[in-house]
């Protein structure tokens, strides 16, 4: 791994690897983003570049060394690196109280104590004020590292001692080369999966192994398929089954949109060369012609917008019956 490894983060790899180079790394800094995008792999590269034992021109790790070798094992065996997560559902009192009695001692093995706090927004007061401390009166020779993918669960005091960098989702080409390079999957699968991924490639990698996404995704055509068959009451159950499912919602939101989008680009440009579903496209064919381009039109509005009420903490089955009897109303159910 190097600096230039890291695909889709630019502007965050230039600020750090910069930093390193003119040795003027802060002594915290606030990773925010996603889950997936690449904060960790990015800290971590951090972490192994201030103790490196041969650095490179450009600040970068060499990868050899000792101590790079030390902090890429899994787990971290450099006793001056230490990746702190959640026990449970918090990152606890005492594993915060054992951190501030660590990075105040001198380092062991390297020039630098790093530490990476996975999940800077699941810590309770006790912890998080403890963490402010250490924060206000770091040591010169520490550097903290905090992840999260919700900004708005840090305390402001914390946010305000460290150096904010943002981790944008990557774009679904980034996300497609990497499962295609690093995990093996054709083109026709990178492309679905990274257009069902969010930007995050984390969860490409998920949807990607998990053997109940291509049942959810034939399900989810089939649906679309029927809507204007079945009437108001048929549709409530629908959206009943949906909300009886949540950890999946997010995944038939998803679904749904690329079976439309794939639609669309079908019914407006005959082509097959930028459909996701291309191994799908008897099915794609059949809802371009069943349902014509404002249909589609309007159903992704319509999921767009249930899926900005579901963000907001709306009442999930309230959204999902509405969206249900929209999409029928779409489709033809009541014309």
């Amino acid at each position: 791994m190097s600096w230039a490894a890291i695909v889709g983060q630019p502007l965050a790899v230039r600020l750090l690897r910069q930093a390193v180079a003119g040795k003027k790394v802060a002594h915290a800094y606030l990773f925010v983003g996603p889950a997936g995008v690449g904060k960790r792999t990015l800290a971590l590269e951090l972490a192994k570049s201030l103790n490196c034992q041969a650095p490179r021109p450009d600040g970068g790790a060499c990868d050899a060394c000792v101590a790079c070798r030390k902090t890429a094992a899994d787990p971290i065996l450099h006793p001056d690196v230490r990746l702190i997560a959640p026990e449970g559902r918090f990152i606890k009192t005492d594993q915060i109280r054992a951190l501030q009695e660590e990075m105040y001692a001198r380092p062991n093995e390297g020039r630098m104590r790093v530490a990476i706090i996975d999940g800077a927004d699941r810590m309770n007061p006790e912890s998080a004020n403890r963490l402010l401390k250490l924060l206000e009166e770091p040591p010169g020779y520490a550097v903290l590292i905090l992840l999260t993918h919700n900004l708005s669960g840090v305390l402001p005091t914390l946010i305000s001692r460290c150096q904010v960098v943002n981790f944008p989702p990557l774009s679904p080409e980034d996300v497609a080369r990497m499962l295609q390079a690093q995990h093996g999957l054709d083109a026709g699968q990178a492309r679905l999966y990274a257009a069902l991924s969010g930007g995050s490639i984390g969860r490409a990698v998920a949807l990607s192994q998990d053997a109940g996404v291509a049942a959810r995704r034939d399900q989810t055509c089939d649906l679309l398929q029927k809507l204007s068959t079945l009437d108001d009451l048929a549709l409530i159950g629908q959206a009943e089954a949906l909300d009886k499912e949540k950890e999946h919602l997010e995944d038939w939101l998803d679904l749904a949109t690329t079976w439309l989008r794939d639609a669309l680009v079908l019914a407006q440009t005959g082509s097959t060369q930028l459909v996701m579903n291309a191994d799908r496209l008897p099915s794609v064919r059949g809802l371009a012609d069943s349902l014509g381009t404002a249909s589609i039109l309007d159903m992704l509005s319509a999921i767009v917008e249930t899926r900005g009420h579901l963000q907001r903490n709306a009442n999930s089955r309230l959204a999902l019956d509405v969206l249900m009897l929209r999409l029928g109303d779409i489709s033809g159910n009541r014309r």
